[in-house]
């Protein structure tokens, strides 16, 4: 049993899952205001809005699918043991990657790259293999 990876899993599934909230109701309409004022202008501005709207998406299904790894980690499971690491990878490049771009480490986005230390701690140090 990997309890530990399993609660680590759950938290930053549930994290996760929770930023969907702020960046889809509050990102969204700050973006559209953006448009508004003409600081993001044509053929740029569609493609934000859509940009906008998958990320959106693509959170919520990244917090919900580390919720459904959760109970397969907890057992033990290689295969849910591979994709939170993928998933803790993306994260922490992601991370990382937006700290470079804003030119400083802690970023509003640096969260993402906390998120994905806690998975890869949970799918490392704190995962056994089931062995049967």
């Amino acid at each position: 049993m990997n309890k530990v990876a399993y609660y680590l899993t759950v938290f930053v599934g549930v994290l996760t899952c929770l930023q969907f909230i702020p960046h889809a109701f509050l990102g969204y309409p700050a973006v559209l205001e953006h448009i508004d004022k003409g600081e993001i202008q044509e053929p740029a501005a569609q493609g934000m809005q859509m940009i906008w709207i998958y990320s959106s998406t693509m959170m919520l299904l990244s917090g919900i699918w580390m919720l459904f790894l959760a109970k397969p980690i907890k057992n033990g499971n290689y295969s849910a043991r591979l994709q939170g690491v993928l998933l803790a990878v993306g994260l922490i490049i992601f991370g990382t990657l937006c700290g470079y771009i804003a030119q400083e480490v802690f970023n509003h986005l640096f969260f993402f790259t906390i998120e994905g230390i806690l998975l890869l701690l949970a799918t490392t140090v704190f995962f056994n293999t089931n062995k049967k």
